[in-house]
Order: structure tokens, then C-alpha cells, then sequence
């Protein structure tokens, strides 16, 4: 009988050893070259920006109120990716040069993976020239006069062709043909004014006039006069946070002016101020009376958290919206790199409460809804239209190419 040759088998087990160790080695390092995948030990570090105190304070803290509702929904469940979400707050104090050493240290000193918040426009431009330098990730949660054409700049609130356009046609069929601009004297009113201008022109309307004045203004009696004497069919205030306030108090008092008031009212200034926003008409992409699921349980979470009565506000739903927009790009992406991230924000979608939305490709804007809406005695709001989701339109602006 022959002898028989041993069996190969710890030969074929240690190759298989080798082979597996191969491979295993070759996964070890792809994680160490690629830092910016999401790891266990992870830790999302988000900074978050507005003005804590200023003119726009009014709409910052409810802005804060809504992200944090948000970042605690995500965290109560697996975070993002499994990863906590950590976040540095800070107080721009409504200044370019508080804007710009919050954000600076956020991004340098704080090393956050991403900005979110701000409100004036002042505040995104401060922050921009830091953020976009840096290649970082800002989430702008505020309606503005867009223009911004950037890749790591994405906005969840109205750009003019959203927010002003549809509302101009709206006046003009139901309200009269003229207008007349009162604006606080920085870039978004400026900027927008000439927006209410082409949109009425366009569709046979009259621009009657525009005034601009400085931001902390109490004396309005002489714009009012020259407003009066113009006799529109509509006045249109551009004015900001506290400047509203004085400026819609002494158009009441002065009397003898068009009774047609446009205005980006919300539910929060209508709460604080139901005396000065009735009968305003204004047009935003969130108002607490849309009937839909989402707003529902959105509503009863924010209640539920910092009052039975609370009223949220566009830019509050629209903080809200971008971190769960966020969220769900990181974990796309499987990173926090910002390319990654720019990139997976196109991909993803979310049913907020203001109804369905999703990121331009072509200009990082956000598909957001464009709702009108009219102030009501007793600090109750009225929805006149609802335009649906509307596609932001950026001039000249191709981020696809």
C-alpha cells in the first residue's frame, strides 16, 4: 500500500491567514488616508451663528429654538450615523465684525465640521468670506435677497423669485397696481427693492418710490409723509426686527396711508405684535396654520419644549429644516468633508413642516414653498395661497457646470 502524501491543509490555512491579512491591512489603511470617513468614536462638530442680541433678535431666538429641536430629535435617535451631534454656540451680536470673529474662531480654534444659522444679510456675507476660504459647510436659515452663487453656501430660506415675485402679482391682481418702499438702509432691503420694481413693471404695475433708512431708526414721520403723498395701492416695508416696530406703529398713527401693507410678517411677530401685523400681507415659506402632518408633530414638539403657546417663525422651520437636510447628506456622504457633503446635499430630500423640499442643483438654494399669508385680529394668521414648491432662481448662476 502506498504511502499518502500528508494533506496540505495548515499550508492552505496559512495562505488563507495571508491573504485575509492582506486585505485587512489594505482596509487599515484606507482609513488612515481617509480621515473624513464617520468612525464610532465621532463626535459631528456643528457651530451655529446668529444674533443672540441686535435688531433681528426677535427672529434669532426662535431660529436657535427650532436647529436645537432638531440636532435633539437627531441625537435622541442614532445622531448622525451613529454619531452625537455636538454644538458651539455663538452670539454675532447683528455686526459684521462680531460675524466674522465668531466664525473665525468657530472654524480655526472650535474646528466645527459645519455653520449654521445667521440671519441679516450682513451676517452671511461676513460669514461667507470666511466659510467659503475655508471650504466649509454654511447652512444660511434666513429668506434674502439670494445672489450667492457658491459651492459650500447652501440656503434654506425664500430667494426673491420665491418670496417677492409671486407676492407681486398677487397685489397687483387683488390690491392695485402701485407700490411704495420703506426699507432699513443694508444690503437685503437694498437689494430687494429693485427686485418689488422690475416684478410690478413687469406686469404694468407703478414703482412710486423708496426710502432706506438706518438700521435703529424711530423716526419714520418724514418717509411716511412722502409715502402718503405718493398715494399707492400698497405699501411694501423692508424693514428689520425692532425697526418693523416703529416703523409700522407710526404708519398706523399717521393714518390717511393705503390700508394695503406688505411686510415679511410671521407667526412670532404676530404673537408679540397681533396689534401691528393685522392686516398685513406677507409671504414666507413656513406659517404654523399649514395643514400637514409634519407641521403638526413639529408644533407639538417646539410647544412641548418651551411653552404651550410658542409661535415659530420661517427662519426657526428653516433652521429646522437644513440640519435634518444636513444630517441625512453626512450620512450619504459617510463623511464630513464639505466636497462630500456639497455634493450628497444635492441627493437627499426631506418632508418638512412647510411640505417637501429638496437643494437646487444648479445654484445650492433650496426647492422650498412659497405660502402667502395675511395678519388677522387677535394674533391668528391666514393663509390667502399656497404656490407650492417653487424652483429658486440665482442669475447667472450654474454650480453645475
Amino acid at each position: 500500500m502506498k504511502n499518502r502524501q500528508p494533506s496540505n491543509t495548515n499550508g492552505i490555512s496559512r495562505r488563507a491567514v495571508l491573504k485575509a491579512g492582506a486585505r485587512l491591512a489594505t482596509v487599515a489603511a484606507g482609513s488612515v488616508s481617509m480621515p473624513g470617513l464617520l468612525r464610532a468614536s465621532d463626535i459631528i462638530k456643528l457651530g451655529f451663528v446668529t444674533s443672540f442680541n441686535g435688531t433681528t433678535s426677535l427672529m434669532a431666538l426662535c431660529q436657535h429654538n427650532c436647529f436645537m429641536l432638531g440636532v435633539d430629535e437627531l441625537n435622541a435617535k442614532n445622531g448622525i450615523g451613529g454619531r452625537k451631534i455636538e454644538v458651539i454656540k455663538e452670539d454675532d451680536q447683528n455686526t459684521t465684525k462680531g460675524t466674522l470673529d465668531k466664525v473665525r474662531k468657530l472654524i480655526f480654534s472650535d474646528k466645527v465640521d459645519a455653520i449654521h444659522g445667521l440671519v441679516a444679510s450682513l451676517e452671511h456675507v461676513a460669514a461667507r468670506s470666511v466659510t467659503t476660504a475655508a471650504k466649509k459647510i454654511l447652512v444660511y436659515s434666513s429668506y434674502y435677497e439670494g445672489g450667492v452663487c457658491e459651492k459650500y453656501f447652501f440656503g434654506t430660506g425664500l430667494v426673491p423669485n420665491q418670496q417677492i415675485e409671486p407676492q407681486v402679482k398677487w397685489n397687483i391682481e387683488n390690491l392695485g397696481k402701485s407700490v411704495y418702499v420703506i426699507g432699513s438702509d443694508y444690503v437685503w432691503p437694498r437689494m430687494s427693492a429693485p427686485i418689488v420694481k422690475a416684478a410690478y413693471q413687469a406686469s404694468g404695475g407703478k414703482y412710486l418710490g423708496e426710502d432706506f433708512l438706518p438700521l435703529g431708526t424711530q423716526d419714520f414721520g418724514a418717509v411716511l409723509e412722502k409715502a402718503k403723498a405718493a398715494k399707492p395701492d400698497v405699501v411694501w416695508s423692508f424693514c428689520a426686527g425692532a425697526d418693523f416696530v416703529s416703523m409700522r406703529k407710526q404708519y398706523l398713527a399717521l393714518g390717511g396711508l393705503t390700508p394695503h401693507f406688505a411686510a415679511q410678517i410671521d407667526d412670532v411677530v404676530d404673537e408679540l405684535l397681533p396689534d401691528l401685523t393685522e392686516g398685513v400681507i406677507g409671504l414666507q415659506a413656513y406659517f404654523m396654520a399649514l395643514d400637514n402632518p409634519q407641521n403638526k408633530a413639529f408644533i407639538a414638539s417646539y410647544q412641548a419644549k418651551h411653552g404651550k403657546d410658542k409661535k415659530i417663525n420661517a427662519v426657526g422651520e428653516a433652521a429646522y429644516t437644513g440640519i435634518h437636510l444636513y444630517a441625512r447628506a453626512v450620512e450619504k456622504a459617510g463623511s464630513v468633508d464639505s466636497d462630500k457633503v456639497s455634493a450628497a446635499l444635492h441627493e437627499v430630500e426631506f418632508d418638512a413642516p412647510q411640505g417637501h423640499v429638496s437643494f437646487s442643483r444648479t445654484n445650492n438654494q433650496l426647492r422650498a414653498n412659497s405660502v402667502l399669508a395675511k395678519g388677522l385680529a387677535g394674533g391668528q394668521i391666514e393663509i390667502l395661497k399656497n404656490f407650492g414648491q417653487v424652483d429658486p432662481i440665482v442669475p447667472n448662476c450654474n454650480l453645475r457646470a
